[in-house]
């Protein structure tokens, strides 16, 4: 489940002021059992649930921020919520300020890994000032609940870009490579969506050649540059991209001077002119 469907706008409140600690979580139990996944919990059993956690060691950080969360036996899923008291409430933070923002969580004990998760997920969220900023401007449970998700990703959300792959090919400077090279660049040519770029690179032999205990393993001929070719892959045509560098490679096996790989890409952005 997304943080989108987890976190539903009857989940989310402002208010001017809370008293204290103790108020601003019966407030945060009152708004999770809106959520239908908590139906068969009362409020003040998901009150306990926060408390018990609270006593373990404040979930107030710092910079205005509080995530009381809490592991409960029998749920399906994540419950989140935000609160926000405009005025700021004592809740023992870490920087001994009021806290003002509040996002909450109710986690399946089952899933303490998710769990761990999306507390990195909300804690590197509220480390951005700007994001602080723009939550405390909002002035409507809609207006928190689209500023706080316009601006998260959550992992399930960074696989959905995960959809290409990283090919990088070296070709070292020798003639009889050229015309590997210009099939190579052929290749990624003809790949649609493809984005690539070619950099010059220098042997390691060059620099290990100084060390007096490699000085033996270098000579004159031995080709010193190399080039490097760097493509952006759509996952859909990396196979058989991998089977036309295969080729290449097979002519060539007794004679080494190419050499491949590949990577995942996990986010990607932007594009280049070739």
């Amino acid at each position: 489940m997304t943080l989108e469907k987890m976190l539903l706008e009857n989940c989310i409140d402002i208010k001017q002021s809370v008293p204290d600690k103790k108020s601003v979580l019966k407030i945060i139990a009152a708004l999770a059992i809106k959520n239908p996944i908590l139906q068969k919990y009362s409020e003040e059993q998901i009150y306990k649930s926060l408390q018990t956690r609270e006593e373990l060691g404040s979930t107030g950080f710092s910079n205005q921020i509080a995530i009381p969360h809490c592991a409960v036996e029998g749920i399906s899923d994540f419950v989140l919520g935000i609160l926000i008291v405009t005025d700021g409430v004592d809740f023992d933070s870490l920087d001994k300020k009021p806290a003002k923002i509040f996002v909450f969580i109710i986690a399946p004990a089952s899933q303490k890994t998710q769990h761990l998760r999306i507390l990195s997920t909300i804690s590197n969220y509220l480390r951005n000032q700007d994001n602080i900023n723009k939550l405390l401007l909002a002035t409507s449970p809609l207006a928190i609940r689209e500023t706080f998700l316009r601006h998260t990703l959550d992992k399930e959300e960074l696989e959905k870009q995960n959809v290409y792959q990283l090919f990088q090919v070296v070709v070292q400077d020798d003639e009889k490579y050229e015309q590997d090279f210009e099939e190579i660049l052929d290749i990624f040519t003809g790949i649609e969506d493809c984005n690539f770029y070619i950099t010059e690179a220098e042997n390691a032999s060059k620099y290990l050649y100084k060390m007096p205990l490699f000085s033996m393993f270098w000579h004159e001929n031995q080709p010193q540059q190399n080039r490097v070719i760097t493509a952006i892959v759509r996952k859909s045509n990396v196979n058989d991209t991998a089977k036309k560098l295969n080729q290449i490679i097979k002519k060539s096996k007794d004679h080494p001077g190419l050499l491949y790989f590949v990577q995942d890409i996990y986010y990607l952005n932007g594009s280049l002119n070739i």
